[in-house]
């Protein structure tokens, strides 16, 4: 995870990376984390471009992502912070998604990353409904030998909750 991190720091800014709580006042308190999603997409493409092998055990994770700013990127049903996996499907292929249902706004997101990866409408191949699953929206991103993949997904739970479920890929072409 060091290494991840040190590879974060370089490749998309100079931020400290740790974990904690401000207090926002005596009795209230406001989560903040400095594990900002941009930064991380940034480094598993900067890793995949030079050819590294993606580790789960440099690149594996499964906690709080943040905008930037130190605030989640949603808030799930219960309220709280949501929770997000990076996973590492293989050495050149890895996936962030989201873990639970919440009010997660998948256009600032995905235009957030894009806006940070320094791409724009041209660098998009191409935006479709995946013929088997028509529930789930793709937008394909080409950024020469490396590639993104935003997937959005409507989902309902047993208790009629709707949202949106998002996993981002970043894998070599």
């Amino acid at each position: 995870m060091v290494s991840v991190m040190l590879i974060v720091l370089v490749s998309c800014g100079n931020r400290t990376a740790a974990v904690g709580y401000e207090m926002a006042g005596p009795e209230e308190s406001q989560f903040h984390a400095d594990n900002d999603i941009a930064m991380t997409v940034c480094s598993l493409v900067d890793a995949v471009r030079v050819g590294e092998r993606l580790d789960s055990s440099d690149y594996g994770f499964k906690g709080i992502l943040t905008d930037g700013q130190g605030t989640p990127l949603y808030t799930d049903i219960g309220g709280n912070p949501g929770e997000w996996s990076v996973k590492v499907i293989s050495g050149d292929e890895a996936r962030i998604s989201n873990l639970h249902l919440g009010d997660l706004m998948t256009s600032d997101l995905r235009n957030y990353i894009v806006s940070a990866l320094n791409l724009n409408s041209a660098d998009l191949v191409t935006a479709y409904v995946n013929p088997a699953d028509e529930q789930e929206f793709i937008w394909l991103y080409d950024i020469g030998d490396v590639q993104v993949a935003f997937s959005e997904t409507q989902v309902k739970t047993p208790s009629d909750l709707e949202g949106i479920m998002m996993s981002i890929s970043v894998f070599r072409r």
